[in-house]
């Protein structure tokens, strides 16, 4: 199905080549209704060209990944010539990815407008027209909505222009509150007409549960900053609680494999809710593939091992992002999400597939580790196109925002601190024996007996107890084992393993280790002892969570902290110690304003319509 689908979306590519700007073009470069939207197929292949959008160049293809200004205090772009423009906080009004960004977006709103006047013209079942329709309204609503969280008041553009005159084409910016309330009006319209996700069984493609989801994230953004409406939480409740009530939806029992699903084209429809869709490697005309896990991957050479396939590794984490997952400041986490998300090793000369591990002090230096070109089972792997899909909704997501909107309304309540829990707990690995199960890792080793004669370290070797990945080393004094460290807690262990010490020279040396529970993974009673407190718990889970997936600077302005936050992590990285990555991430940190909250509406746009008001500070 996916593969016909994506073939579909080129053949749309190309007929629709002519529409790529919206506000600035005459009706003579649009398709023509008149002799297209005759039948079901071409009104469809018309949905296509709306979905065909969120695969752009400009958004979820290449540009939004790493380079498109989207820093916060999870990670930076470390990539000196992208510093210089949107990426550093160092743009323009003439930059030509904010340029491309906007003209994306308003190409696919016209695409979604010409779909919507025509929806009527085929003959066909009605049931079916109502679908086309309800993905469509969806779609141009998702498109205003990220218009609207980048550049607050846009033009409201809901029919394509009746002539060239200036009336038609040079709209004014429509106040945000207003487009915030036709997206809702949209999406809850949509609701009504597209298939459940049990229909669909695929997360390429619209359904009631991607909608009820992003209607959520919506009303958050609706009851944060600039609109404000706290009524909002209620809403943003009520859809949240709907996905999951629907009775499909479930975390994946691996986080990791929530992300290796993207590299190998597997659906999990009860996880992953609505992603965008790339295929194969542009070897052939049937594939439009993406740069996902090519410019947010671990750093691999062009021409390096072509079992890894290539990397530059833009994206970096910030010290703050590494730190917030507990532990902190020791080698291992027995979150396991942390050295997923954050890969903990490099590849050796960043030219083979042989891991070499990062130094602890070595932050800056790490990647991004979502998406690992590694799982990638498309061949050959290209240097510039991977076939990997990138996440718009996850049931993590939905279980978070759920947990938010009821804390504005209620306060820290069983239901809501328990939601949040389910996420900690699959980060935690409590359920990768299956949900029910008993899955642990290795809490502690503590030494029993230091023994005699060691006059090298011994090796320390964890085993048993039906789990793997636990691993320690010992320390030496005065001949004896002085200390045992846990370097990787392991996970999957059922029972608690053995823990022998070997070699060095001496006899002797015995340790014993305890595992952790399920109950270690949730959150204290400090971080729900108030609204406030259980707030700021929430907002750092969604960093723990969702990082790298372009919602956290939306979640900053929002939550009214863009500036507070790029403050603290530019002193954070002041103090910490000189390396070319923290170098790049001192550059992007020491650029950012006020302004910064908002984008600029490109100087191109204002050129061709005087009717556009540029954003204030720029």
């Amino acid at each position: 199905m996916k593969n016909r689908y994506l073939i579909i979306m080129l053949l749309v590519i190309i007929t629709l080549a002519s529409c790529k700007k919206f506000l600035d073009t005459s009706p003579s470069d649009f398709l023509s209704p008149k002799n297209y939207y005759e039948t079901e197929t071409q009104l469809n292949t018309g949905l296509t060209g709306v979905y065909v959008t969120l695969a752009s160049q400009n958004l979820y293809c290449n540009n939004m990944l790493a380079r498109m200004g989207l820093e916060t205090d999870e990670g930076f772009c470390s990539n000196a010539a992208e510093l210089v423009g949107v990426a550093g906080y160092n743009v323009s009004t003439t930059d030509a990815k904010v340029l491309g960004y906007w003209q994306a977006l308003y190409a696919g709103i016209n695409r979604a407008n010409l779909v919507l006047e025509n929806i009527n013209k085929p003959k066909m079942d009605e049931t079916r027209r109502g679908k086309i329709k309800g993905e469509t309204l969806f779609l141009r609503a998702y498109f205003y909505f990220m218009l609207v969280s980048t550049f607050n008041d846009v033009p409201l553009v809901l029919k394509t222009p009746v002539t060239a005159a200036s009336q038609d084409i040079q709209l004014p910016p429509t106040p945000a509150k207003d487009v915030y309330v036709q997206i809702l009006k949209d999406m809850e319209e949509a609701s009504l007409l597209v298939d459940d996700i049990k229909t669909v069984n695929f997360g390429g493609r619209v359904s009631k549960s991607a909608v009820w989801g992003v209607m959520a994230r919506v009303c958050l953004y609706m009851a944060g900053n600039p609109v404000n409406d706290l009524t909002k939480y209620a809403d943003a409740k009520k859809w949240a609680e709907k996905v999951m009530t629907e009775g499909t939806h479930s975390l994946n029992t691996s986080f990791q494999d929530v992300f290796v699903n993207y590299a190998q084209d597997k659906y999990d429809v009860k996880e992953s809710i609505w992603e965008v869709e790339f295929w194969g490697n542009n070897s052939t005309a049937y594939t439009i593939g993406g740069m996902v896990g090519r410019n947010n991957g671990i750093r691999q050479n062009a021409g390096g091992d072509p079992s890894i396939g290539y990397s530059p590794g833009y994206l970096h984490p910030t010290l703050w992002m590494f730190n917030l997952y507990e532990p902190t400041g020791v080698t291992y986490s027995n979150d396991l999400r942390r050295d997923w998300s954050i890969a903990a090793f490099s590849y050796s000369g960043n030219n083979t597939n042989i891991k070499v591990n990062w130094a602890t002090n070595q932050i800056y230096q790490r990647n991004c580790g979502k998406w690992r070109r590694e799982n990638e089972i498309m061949l050959p792997k290209a240097d510039i196109r991977t076939p990997q899909n990138f996440p718009l909704l996850r049931y993590s997501d939905v279980l978070l925002m759920y947990a938010e909107a009821d804390n504005e309304i209620n306060g820290p309540i069983n239901e809501t601190i328990a939601a949040v829990n389910t996420v900690r707990r699959r980060g935690y690995g409590k359920f990768l024996n299956g949900y029910g199960a008993v899955s642990e890792s290795v809490k502690t080793i503590t030494l029993d007996n230091g023994g005699s004669g060691y006059t090298s370290v011994p090796t320390v070797v964890i085993a048993g107890g039906e789990g793997s990945g636990a691993t320690a080393t010992a320390t030496i004094s005065g001949g004896k084992v002085s200390a045992i460290t846990i370097t990787n807690s392991g996970s999957k262990f059922k029972t608690i393993p053995t823990v022998t010490i070997t070699g060095g020279g001496g006899t002797l040396a015995r340790a014993t280790a305890t595992l952790t529970s399920i109950t270690d993974a949730d959150l204290k009673a400090n971080n729900t002892a108030s609204k406030d407190d259980f707030r700021t718990a929430i907002q750092n889970e969604r960093a723990r969570e969702l990082n790298y997936e372009l919602l956290r600077r939306g979640d900053l302005v929002r939550w009214g902290k863009f500036i507070e936050r790029l403050t603290a992590i530019k002193t954070e990285v002041t103090a910490s110690s000189s390396s070319v990555d923290r170098n790049n991430a001192l550059i992007c940190y020491s650029n950012f304003s006020e302004r910064d909250v908002l984008w600029p509406i490109p100087s191109y746009e204002i050129g061709v319509n005087p009717n556009l008001i540029q954003n204030k500070g720029w």
